[in-house]
Formats: structure tokens, C-alpha cells, sequence
């Protein structure tokens, strides 16, 4: 037998296979003692996700039964509003959670009251999120999602199944409490995690989601690609730490090549970026969608940085990135 996957993964590799495929054993064991056999063990078992399970016909019956012992037995739960509130308006939406390396969606009510706004979870009876009125200062709606800012310029999102609906209700009910709100704020694109690696007067010009080859083990992982005015960069979601960065100006070249990234992905996109190392040219590698947009983009940069013109004023010839960093030096 041979592994059809790359040999070196993770235990988490090792989890979601048996959780997404399924383990079935089928094993006789004897435990012996100075070579006489003590005690005989047949063992047939099967270990999957409960999805796995149902999808192949397994335990259908007991999921159903647990199900609906599970709807007749749950306690209707009401978040107690405070002294003197008023609901203006209450629906089911979910809020952005990203504390620590816990980083998702989180669904509950969203409830509007006369002096606040929060989102509540009804099994857990917690609630998730909440701000008062008078901390909202902008709201817009940009592809379904509902991003306030509230006091300290922080930036909170929200879902919900009628978005138009509760963002005009929260601006109808700020404005009748008597405070002023931003209904076009100047909102970035937002970013799943705090983009701390950018220095001072970076900016990001492209960015996406991308596999790399870290060199260290050869794997393949999971993470985010982005060329900024200064350097190449690759921020490792898992690990939380940028994995890879180098300068604009030691980038060589880009190309796109289909290459077998292990025995069962084969002819995939791969992205590799020749660069000048520390004493040799390196190459790194990466993979995803939209490779060709990446070469492109790193073609252009390329192009841009070896390209002579004359200075405007003394008409001196040089690089135009070093015209316009750094300006003539001749004027």
C-alpha cells in the first residue's frame, strides 16, 4: 500500500479525513501472556462525522429520535429588557467574533430597544454584542453585511436576514434619541484579522487567499497572499505570523506553471516568484485562485521599476521609481 497523500501532515489532517471519509475497523486482537493467549477481542467498529454517518444510512433512527427529544424538551428562553426599555425592533442576524484565535460568525437576535442595540444567543443566554445608541457614530451597507462604527473609531459587522431593514431602523432610532450619525462614513475594506505587519506608510495594493510552500517542511499551507508598494508578503492564517516577505526590488521574475502538488492534487496552478536571496536566487512558491492576476500584477511592478525617464526639470535620466521616492539628484 501506498499513501496517496503527502506523508507529512498534521494531526488535524489526520482528524478531518477520518471525520470527512470515515474509519472502518475490522480487527481480531489475542492479548497473551509467556505465550498462552488470556483474552480474545473481536472488534468491528466505525468512526465518523455524524454527516458522514447519515450520508452512508448509520444511525439515521437515533439521530431523528435525539432531534426531536431535543425540540420537545428545549425551554423557550426571553432576554428581560431593562427598566423603562422600549423593543423597536427584534430579528434573527449573527455578529463578527474575532477574539484571540477564535475568529467567526455568531448567531443569536439582534434586538433594537430605544437605548440599545445587541445581539443575543438564546441556548447560552449571553450576549454576544452590544452598544448604546449614543456610541453609534456611522453605519453602511456594503455586500449584505451592515458595518457600524462606534465610539474609538471601532468597527464592529453584522448579518441579518432583512440588512436594508435594520440599517434603516437603527438610523431612524438614533436620530429620534436625539443623536447625530454618519450615514456615509469612510469605511475601508475590511480585513478578517488586524493587519499588524504592514510599517509605516505601507499600503496594501493586492491581495487574496493563496497556498505556500513554507521551505522548512515542504507542506503546503493555508494563508493569505499580498503585494503592498514595498514588499511581497504571505501571512500565515494558523499560526497567526507572516511567513514570508521580501522586497518588490529583489523580485526577479513571476510565473505561472501546473505542477502535481502531492499524489492527489495533481495539475494545479502554481504561482513561483523568483527572487535574489541572501546568496543565491530563491524561488517561492504559491497556489490558489487567480494566479495569472498575480503574475500580471508582479510583471507590472517589474516593468515599472526598470523603466528610464528624464526628470522633468533638468531633464537628468534615472529610474522612475528613484524619481519619484527619492527625486532627482541633479536638481
Amino acid at each position: 500500500m501506498e499513501p496517496i497523500r503527502d506523508a507529512q501532515v498534521t494531526l488535524v489532517d489526520l482528524l478531518d479525513r477520518v471525520l470527512d471519509k470515515g474509519l472502518v475497523i475490522n480487527a481480531d486482537i489475542i492479548i497473551s501472556v509467556a505465550g498462552i493467549p488470556l483474552i480474545g477481542v473481536n472488534l468491528r467498529a466505525a468512526l465518523a462525522g455524524m454527516e458522514t454517518m447519515l450520508k452512508y444510512g448509520v444511525m439515521k433512527a437515533w439521530d431523528e429520535k435525539i432531534r426531536v427529544w431535543e425540540g420537545n424538551n428545549r425551554t423557550t428562553k426571553e432576554i428581560s429588557l431593562l427598566q423603562g426599555e422600549e423593543l423597536k425592533l427584534k430579528m434573527l442576524g449573527s455578529f463578527f467574533y474575532a477574539q484571540g484565535i477564535y475568529v467567526s460568525w455568531r448567531h443569536g437576535q439582534i434586538y433594537l430597544t430605544d437605548k440599545r442595540l445587541f445581539l443575543w444567543h438564546q441556548e447560552f443566554n449571553e450576549v454576544i454584542f452590544q452598544t448604546s445608541l449614543s456610541g453609534i457614530r456611522g453605519l453602511i451597507v456594503q455586500e449584505d453585511i451592515l458595518y457600524l462604527i462606534l465610539e474609538d473609531e471601532k468597527r464592529v459587522r453584522l448579518r441579518s436576514v432583512e440588512i436594508q431593514k435594520l440599517a434603516e431602523s437603527i438610523k431612524e432610532t438614533v436620530r429620534s434619541s436625539g443623536f447625530i450619525i454618519d450615514e456615509n462614513p469612510v469605511f475601508p475594506k475590511y480585513e478578517e484579522g488586524e493587519l499588524d505587519f504592514l510599517i509605516e506608510g505601507e499600503t496594501i495594493t493586492h491581495r487574496g487567499k493563496a497556498w505556500h510552500m513554507l521551505l522548512t517542511d515542504g507542506v503546503w499551507k493555508p494563508g493569505h497572499l499580498y503585494i503592498t508598494n514595498k514588499r511581497l508578503c504571505w501571512w500565515y492564517d494558523f499560526e497567526k505570523i507572516l511567513a514570508f516577505e521580501i522586497p518588490t526590488e529583489k523580485i526577479l521574475g513571476a510565473a505561472v506553471e501546473v505542477k502535481n502538488l502531492s499524489k492527489a492534487l495533481k495539475k494545479k496552478r502554481v504561482f513561483d516568484v523568483i527572487y535574489n536571496g541572501s546568496s543565491e536566487r530563491k524561488v517561492a512558491s504559491f497556489s490558489g485562485e487567480g494566479m495569472y492576476e498575480w503574475e500580471r500584477a508582479l510583471t507590472r511592478i517589474i516593468s515599472f521599476r526598470e523603466r528610464i525617464e528624464a526628470c522633468p526639470q533638468c531633464g537628468n535620466k534615472a529610474n522612475v521609481l528613484e524619481l519619484l521616492e527619492k527625486g532627482c539628484t541633479n536638481c
